[in-house]
């Protein structure tokens, strides 16, 4: 459907617009899976000194900082979650390397002008943490460390062994499937876990808990990081009087629900978290330095969807610089046009000054981008339209976390093509993941395309295998074509820098047709105009048809509607670029 009525901006808006950016600048953002991003002593499991050894790459590309997920002490196997189950905050887990190597790592990043953010789990520990352990036996000071529950007396139920135990406490279902509460024999009580079993939930609204949570946040600060990436930040504690949460179709209720099922009024998010967040700001100004903080709110309270507002809540002077949502990580195919003016309506609306906003597309726990958002795009233009999606993500308002491999445009492994079953280290299923597990995603990095396991190491065992696919999609490949999805990255990166609409601008919205997107960031030094080509066919554009001609005068560099700009299928073109 043609638009009618004609963009104007209004001069008089442009007079004083806040520079958000003074407040809470926007980044990129390079997050690294420490076990899948370099190793140096080959023995299968990239480390910390691989890190340091591809500062000079990740530099390259044109980030602000890096994050790199937890390297800290946890069990091995399944009941470690991939590092995010940590049973000691302060111990580096000797598979990643000692301390002096996340110095030295520290030291080199900082040298290069990259801050580095560490991972930090906050609701939970592992079950194997020394809090947990002193829980359990009630030793006094750690009783009520964790989250607690006698279980129903008029629900009885058998338990292993023959043993009566209590019924449930309640309706309460964990991420990754099955109910929240896990029966503790010796304690003769259930304790909360709002994901694996392995991974007991703090009681946060303790102060003592949360003097000790930040007492190991400090730890890393002192040290010397630049912030933290906050773990499931909405999956703090719960209702103190643990009431069930409804279902979302009281009418039509499943067989099995499962956590997508439930409205999470109670067991989700209490209020008491924005107390805790505005601790965490106050340890965090208490730094010469600035430090900051990046919350991860991938989960709403409507069986895990819509988790702007949620985020939103958690921004501002005295809480958190951003938060990540899953506006871009719930796509599971190519977006419309329509589908993005909604998506920056929402975001207009619940970041008004958005400079908290940030934006992810992947990550270590959904598939990668470039499989899971070219979806429904014919197999000839994915190479376009994956490049488009990033060009489009790079013009929304905020910030913008790029996950390791998705500057070279590194496809999802699949199981059991490219991960035998027998060589899987992830089997956990998310609302958000693929139905196979995660490990699509975390496959090791190709370095060196001719090389053994693409470079990522010379051992004979691997943490995961490289894909085959993988290998002509190398680093050292991609340096060589100029061409190529890294060279495109990178470019688009330093371009984004170069532009202040992006960096501090507003943004407006529509749709042309079904296939033709409009974007215009706006600031007081700039106007950028972007226009978006997301289908297969060809397609023309008239301006002056759109645009009142003040708007166009401010624009500059547009053509006549005599000569009206022609798209080819998922082609980009930008005006008003401030590079040219």
């Amino acid at each position: 459907m043609l638009i009618t009525k004609k963009i104007f901006l209004e001069k008089h808006i442009f007079e004083g617009l806040k520079e958000i950016a003074d407040t809470c600048p926007t980044e990129v953002i390079y997050q690294v899976y420490p076990a899948s991003f370099m190793d140096s002593n080959n023995d299968g499991v990239g480390d910390l000194r691989g890190i340091t050894s591809r500062l000079d790459y990740i530099e390259k590309l044109g980030v602000d900082a890096v994050w790199i997920s937890p390297f800290f002490l946890s069990p091995p196997g399944h009941d470690g979650d991939g590092g995010y189950a940590v049973s000691n905050y302060r111990e580096i887990d000797p598979r990643f390397g000692i301390m002096t190597d996340f110095d030295e790592l520290l030291t080199h990043a900082h040298a290069r002008g990259l801050k580095i953010y560490t991972d930090f789990v906050l609701p939970h520990t592992s079950s194997h943490h020394e809090w947990f352990q002193k829980s359990q036996r009630r030793e006094a000071g750690f009783e009520d460390f964790y989250i607690w529950h006698n279980g129903k007396t008029d629900g009885s139920v058998v338990g292993e062994g023959g043993k009566q135990r209590p019924g449930l406490p309640n309706n309460w279902l964990s991420i990754f499937g099955g109910p929240a509460w896990e029966w503790h024999e010796g304690r003769r009580q259930y304790y909360l876990h709002h994901f694996l079993t392995a991974q007991p939930a703090l009681n946060l609204r303790e102060k003592a808990v949360q003097d000790a949570s930040l007492a190991e946040m400090k730890f890393w600060l002192d040290k010397g990081v630049d912030g933290f990436r906050i773990d499931a930040l909405p999956h703090i504690g719960c209702d103190v009087e643990f009431r069930d949460d409804r279902l979302l179709k009281p009418d039509h209720p499943p067989a099995e629900p499962r956590w997508t099922d439930l409205f999470a009024e109670y067991s989700f998010c209490p209020d008491f978290i924005h107390d805790l967040v505005r601790r965490i700001r106050e340890l965090m100004r208490s730094y010469e330095k600035p430090r900051f903080t990046l919350g991860e709110v991938l989960s709403g309270r409507e069986g895990g969807s819509n988790s702007l507002p949620i985020a939103a809540s958690f921004i501002g002077e005295d809480q958190l610089d951003y938060c990540y949502t899953n506006e871009l990580v719930s796509l599971t195919s190519f977006p419309s046009p329509h589908h993005i003016v909604e998506m920056v309506s929402r975001i207009n609306k619940f970041f008004p000054s958005w400079g908290g906003n940030c934006n992810t597309a992947s990550n270590h726990d959904v598939a990668r981008s470039a499989t899971r958002l070219t979806e429904g795009v014919e197999e000839h233009f994915k190479s376009s339209a994956i490049r488009q999606l990033l060009q489009l993500f790079m013009c929304l308002p905020g910030s913008f976390t790029l996950y390791q491999g998705e500057e070279l445009g590194l496809s999802q492994a699949q199981i059991p093509d490219d991960i035998p079953y027998e060589k899987r280290k992830d089997v956990i299923v998310t609302p958000l993941g693929p139905p196979d597990g995660r490990d699509g995603s975390r496959t090791p990095m190709p370095w060196l395309c001719g090389a053994k396991n693409a470079g990522f190491s010379s051992a004979e065992e691997l943490y995961l295998p490289v894909p085959s696919s993988h290998y002509n999609l190398a680093v050292d490949a991609q340096e060589n074509d100029s061409h190529s999805f890294l060279h495109f990255t990178r470019h688009l990166l330093a371009w984004r820098k170069a532009q202040p609409a992006l960096i501090v601008g507003h943004i407006l919205a529509q749709v042309v047709d079904d296939d033709l997107l409009i974007l215009l960031r706006y600031h007081r030094d700039q106007i950028l105009l972007g226009l978006f080509n997301m289908g297969p066919r060809e397609r023309t554009f008239s301006p002056g048809e759109h645009f009142d001609q003040s708007l166009m005068d401010q624009i500059g560099q547009l053509p006549s509607d005599q000569n009206p700009v022609k798209l080819t299928a998922f082609e980009v073109k930008f005006f008003g670029d401030m590079c040219c």
